[in-house]
């Protein structure tokens, strides 16, 4: 059984998600300690255990530890199952990070799979349902991922009960580079749940402002939603890049507008294939094509170094990072 340490690199919940799809994957047993070893509640949380449960339901896998506040977990996976499937955290946990961590064993399933997630679609220090649709699937698609997915309601923090449905055909996962940034118009959409009317006002308003300054194009839609609870966000893609801004209590409208603006133009600026946080969200799927891949980013943040470890554990593949210009470019190559 591999043995994985939690509290490796950044040492969040990432650790745990790449890890335990790779076991999945590989059939191949995994001991993960010492999770989120330096968080201020450290071990898992109700998302970790979801994650946790999701894959042990798929893969028909035995496990122990898998308690809330447990600092160690022990999984060996059993046969791939794909078919319907539906997993509540029941919480505001992010069903998109649920998603990612679900999403590579089931390209290997036999059968094809639709899952029903329920929890946050739209929460703090995640990928927006918009950020997995518009921008995440359209880069695994590039790696040989078919997979489509569906908003039925958002869902925001602190209730939750956002509901996403994802569907996922048998894939084979095949070698691809990403070095050049996509060409087309940005979009835009705004999510606003028991709020006033100019929140969203003012936040149209403020991203079409950044846009029209910097010379670019963008198509924005205003949604008004039905959620547990009131919610408010801002979600922005094109050039196979993205960003999200949070709406929270204090925080001016104009302020949402700008961060998510100001995130995305600074990463369509750079040139680079995809944006630094859609970088380690895809090592995965190059690691596991059968053929080197490149990709190019104009930062390497500390979850994608630490998910280059977590990968690298499992000797399916090793990376290199070298820089092009002001971009950073990340090759896998074949163990």
């Amino acid at each position: 059984m591999l043995e994985i340490d939690g509290s490796v690199g950044e040492g969040g919940g990432q650790v745990l998600r790449t890890a335990l799809s790779l076991s999945c994957m590989l059939q191949s047993g995994v001991r993960i300690s010492n999770i989120r070893a330096g968080r201020q509640k450290p071990g898992l949380g109700r998302q970790h255990l979801a994650v946790v449960n999701a894959l042990a339901k798929i893969c028909n896998a035995r496990v122990s530890g898998a308690t809330i506040g447990s600092p160690c977990v022990e999984f060996e996976p059993g046969k791939m199952r794909g078919g319907r499937h539906e997993f509540d955290i029941g919480s505001a946990g992010s069903v998109t990070l649920l998603a990612q961590a679900v999403l590579p064993p089931l390209c290997m399933a036999e059968a094809q799979s639709e899952i029903l997630l329920t929890g946050g679609t739209h929460v703090k220090g995640a990928p927006f349902f918009d950020y997995f649709k518009e921008v995440f699937l359209p880069h695994a698609k590039k790696f040989g991922v078919d997979a489509q997915v569906r908003l039925l309601r958002a869902g925001f923090y602190p209730r939750g009960g956002g509901k996403m449905l994802l569907g996922v055909k048998p894939s084979r996962f095949v070698p691809a580079d990403i070095l050049q940034q996509e060409c087309g118009e940005a979009g835009c959409r705004i999510y606003s749940c028991g709020l006033p009317a100019h929140v969203a006002t003012r936040e149209e308003e403020g991203v079409s402002a950044a846009f029209a300054a910097a010379g670019e194009k963008i198509a924005i839609e205003t949604v008004e939603c039905d959620a547990a609870n009131e919610g408010n966000a801002v979600a922005i893609w094109g050039s196979g890049m993205g960003a999200c801004a949070l709406g929270e209590r204090g925080k001016r409208a104009q302020s949402v507008a700008a961060e998510a603006a100001g995130f995305y133009l600074k990463e369509k600026n750079s040139t680079a294939g995809v944006d630094l946080h859609c970088c380690d969200q895809l090592l995965l799927y190059m690691a596991a094509a059968k053929g080197n891949c490149r990709i190019s980013a104009s930062a390497i943040s500390a979850h994608t170094r630490t998910n280059m470890q977590v990968i690298e554990k499992f000797g399916i593949g090793k990376f290199e990072v070298g820089q092009s210009g002001k971009n950073f470019i990340i090759e896998s190559r074949v163990a």
